[in-house]
């Protein structure tokens, strides 16, 4: 993702090796379990956290946790300030990758391309690799932090974007997950999450809905503002149509549900 955007050219080597340290780390110590459940259950980590971001504090801590040793020390070598810095930027990532947090990303990122769409459509009209003074300093520059939140949180979704065979075999695994929690809460008289219920999700169907109505939004404002990533926002329109058309297989709906489906399609 960095390389598609020239991240070397505008973002500081500190926060580069940060981003790809909270990349690496976003998950660490995850159980298979959302931050819902965790705080309907009470878990020690909703305890912890005051119902918080249990998953994602907890990501951060244990990355600084088993850091924290001299022969583990990551940031080791560092200036105190790039080592401020390297932590603010992998908390800050980190804890953006809650799904709590993604219309309110949505939301910023569009503001942003509001207030400079000339500039960001002037760079989307440049030979590839150059980049505009005013782009690189008056949007690149200028959002920094938001860039590399975006940058992780884009990153962490980004199955919908890969190629159809990657992308369905990581979907079932991330519904055999959610399945299982379901099957927990129906066990403990829980509310069943949305896309936890394997006796009434249809898998194809629910993959052309959690792209529709949670990752394009976030892929096509994105695009906007880095016009190089064009390729995956294609990517991932091809893969809505193979989502509908496994759908239709597989739920054999009426023509005014896939009427439907196909009015919401982006």
């Amino acid at each position: 993702l960095m390389s598609l955007l020239y991240g070397d050219v505008w973002i500081p080597a500190v926060d580069q090796y940060a981003l790809l340290l909270a990349a690496l780390c976003h998950d660490l110590g995850h159980a298979g379990k959302t931050n819902p459940f965790l705080v309907e259950t009470r878990h020690v980590l909703a305890m912890t956290y005051n119902d918080k971001s249990p998953l994602e504090n907890m990501h951060c801590a244990k990355l600084f946790e088993l850091a924290s040793p001299e022969d583990c020390d990551v940031f080791a070598g560092m200036a105190n300030d790039d080592r401020r810095q390297a932590r603010r930027v992998c908390i800050e990532c980190i804890l953006h990758t809650d799904n709590v947090k993604h219309f309110d990303m949505v939301r910023e990122i569009s503001k942003i391309y509001e207030f400079a769409s000339d500039i960001c459509d002037s760079q989307a009209r440049q030979p590839s690799g150059l980049i505009l003074q005013s782009y690189q300093e008056q949007v690149l520059q200028k959002n920094s932090m938001t860039w590399l939140e975006l940058f992780l949180h884009f990153a962490d979704v980004s199955n919908p974007l890969k190629p159809f065979d990657i992308c369905r075999s990581w979907a079932w695994r991330v519904l055999d997950e959610f399945f299982n929690q379901g099957d927990e809460e129906k066990q403990l008289g829980l509310p069943v999450g949305m896309l936890n219920d394997r006796d009434k999700i249809n898998r194809p169907g629910s993959q052309h809905g959690f792209i529709n109505f949670m990752v394009a939004p976030l892929v096509l404002n994105t695009v906007k503002l880095f016009p190089t990533l064009h390729p995956v926002f294609t990517q991932m329109a091809n893969n809505l149509g193979d989502w509908r058309n496994l759908w239709i297989e597989d739920a054999k709906p009426s023509a005014e549900e896939i009427a439907k489906k196909d009015a919401d399609q982006i």
